[in-house]
């Protein structure tokens, strides 16, 4: 009979990939919550983009957790349930990863006003990505009306996603601290 610990020795128990699992799996959740949203008559199809929330959070502050395939799987699923551009979304979230990652530590060390107007030039530009996309490809301008309720809504529900993401992650670091 050989020996158990040998075993555990081999195993890597400080692996990301689970946590990185958990990620995805709430981008995904918060990706479909925007498509349930955008079936309310009150937004008309223009939801506000929570899983940008999201994304910006955990670029921020774990950005290890986020590889960009999650932030490629959170784009493309939702284009192919918004019926938007196919790769439209997904190419402008992978655009805005790879521009946070480089600042990213500039953006730990600013204050929330700081964090909030860099969350509105990223958005602004997702959504600027995406409307020249479409523009682009239907030769045709769409209603921007739409397009400013949705960045309205979402720089309006940022701070509120924020810190409760940010207190879920002081409560998790507690939890850890004390076990």
């Amino acid at each position: 009979m050989k020996d158990q610990q040998s075993y555990f020795e081999k195993a890597d128990f400080q692996s990301n990939l689970p946590k990185q699992f958990l990620v995805m799996f709430v981008a995904v959740l918060l990706v479909l919550l925007e498509v349930g949203l955008a079936q309310w008559p009150f937004f008309y199809g223009a939801s506000p983009l929570l899983s940008l929330i999201f994304m910006y959070f955990i670029m921020i502050y774990h950005d290890e957790l986020m590889p960009i395939m999650t932030v490629f799987i959170m784009g493309l699923i939702a284009d192919f349930l918004m019926s938007d551009i196919l790769g439209g979304r997904a190419t402008a979230l992978m655009l805005l990863s790879y521009a946070m990652r480089v600042g990213v530590l500039r953006l730990q060390q600013s204050d929330f006003m700081d964090l909030w107007v860099g969350f509105a030039v990223s958005c602004t530009a997702v959504m600027l990505f995406q409307l020249i996309v479409f523009t682009v490809v239907h030769f045709a301008v769409p209603s921007l009306s739409p397009l400013l309720f949705q960045l309205g809504f979402t720089l309006i529900l940022f701070p509120i996603g924020f810190v409760m993401m940010f207190s879920i992650q002081r409560l998790l670091q507690t939890l850890q601290v004390m076990r």
